[in-house]
């Protein structure tokens, strides 16, 4: 009978050849890099998805790419429709709206929990976080300043210590994200949502959970509204396309 440790190196691939990816891997890279393209908006809103090409672009059978689908599907970033047409999901104003209500009332939870909860060490990634966010944003490199917001985000919900509610955010997490981005390019809603951050840093370093709260849901809520400005000005611009509602977009 064979010893654990050859067995072990009976199953290991030989020198110079290189480990190949399980095929839970393959389904993972494929929803990372397609969330991040719809996320970035190189993806456009109602843009078709064909299971070939996005295969052929990532290097990779179809099968992760079409189970892709589905984990997107269920994020709410991408529309399954009939005759097997999978498209970038539309920007529907109410829904994003209702999500940055539900995300704003969990991180106002979070926030509160995490003045009691937040280690020293996490109060020193903060300001780290805090301080890049503050560069980009003068710099105008908005996707280095879209990430340094999601870190902090994260880093306030995880400090609150609670397996719950930090899975309930993850779930929304993506559509949020995806509407920061259209947020950012307002630049006058940028400006205001940095100096809320600033706010928001401050109250959680003197650990006042009553003011982080009311501060949270403010942010959130302007963040709504930024949306649904934005919605009323592609509609006035007819360039509305991206939004539910909007005349369907050709794709020739």
């Amino acid at each position: 009978m064979k010893s654990k440790d050859a067995a072990e190196a009976a199953a290991a691939p030989a020198e110079g050849e290189q480990k190949q990816p399980r095929k839970g891997d393959r389904h993972q890279e494929a929803v990372k890099l397609l969330r991040g393209m719809i996320i970035a908006g190189d993806l456009a809103p109602g843009e078709p998805l064909r299971e070939l090409a996005f295969s052929e672009q990532f290097g990779m059978s179809r099968t992760p790419v079409r189970e892709a689908f589905r984990t997107l599907a269920a994020e709410g970033l991408i529309s399954l429709l009939p005759n097997r047409t999978v498209q970038v999901a539309l920007l529907d104003e109410e829904a994003v709206a209702e999500v940055f209500l539900v995300l704003g009332a969990l991180e106002s939870l979070a926030a509160r929990l995490a003045c009691e909860r937040i280690t020293k060490d996490q109060l020193d990634i903060l300001e780290e976080l805090q301080e890049d966010l503050a560069h980009h944003f003068e710099t105008g490199d908005r996707s280095r300043y879209l990430e340094a917001n999601r870190l902090i985000h994260e880093l306030i919900v995880e400090a609150a210590a609670s397996p719950s509610l930090l899975m309930a955010w993850r779930l929304l997490l993506p559509r949020a994200e995806r509407a920061r981005h259209v947020t950012t390019r307002d630049h006058d809603r940028w400006g205001h949502a940095f100096e809320e951050h600033k706010h928001i840093y401050a109250a959680l370093m003197k650990r006042d959970g009553a003011t982080l709260r009311r501060l949270m849901e403010e942010h959130f809520a302007n963040g709504a509204a930024s949306i649904q400005r934005e919605h009323r000005r592609a509609r006035s611009e007819k360039r509305w396309e991206a939004f539910e509602g909007g005349p369907s977009k050709k794709t020739g």
